[in-house]
């Protein structure tokens, strides 16, 4: 498998946001997740940071966009909600890795 490249996977992402999914990977390649893990992982979360500052109806998600840290649960619910309705149901399923812990 090729190496992730996470500057191709952050582009359109704010510095907060990118500088997040580098810590993020750093810490997922400390305890030796197989690169297919990491790069679905990442994948999910740019794609959540992607929605929020495009497709969200939320008010909130501006700030969310901007700041992963902001990410409350119903922007999650209401991204995965979106999967579900413009991807395949497995593709949709596949997004919880990117819920954060609160």
């Amino acid at each position: 498998m090729s190496k992730l490249d996470l500057s191709k996977l952050t582009v359109d992402l704010s510095p907060v946001w990118a500088g997040f999914l580098g810590d993020w990977d750093r810490t997922l390649r400390a305890g030796n997740y197989p690169a297919t893990t990491r790069c679905n992982y990442l994948l999910a979360a740019a794609q959540l940071g992607r929605y929020l500052a495009e497709q969200s109806p939320d008010p909130d998600a501006d700030t969310a966009a901007a700041d992963p840290c902001a990410v409350s649960r119903a922007h999650v619910e209401s991204f995965q909600a979106w999967m579900i309705e413009t991807r395949s149901a497995s593709t949709a399923l596949n997004k919880p890795a990117a819920t954060p812990a609160t």
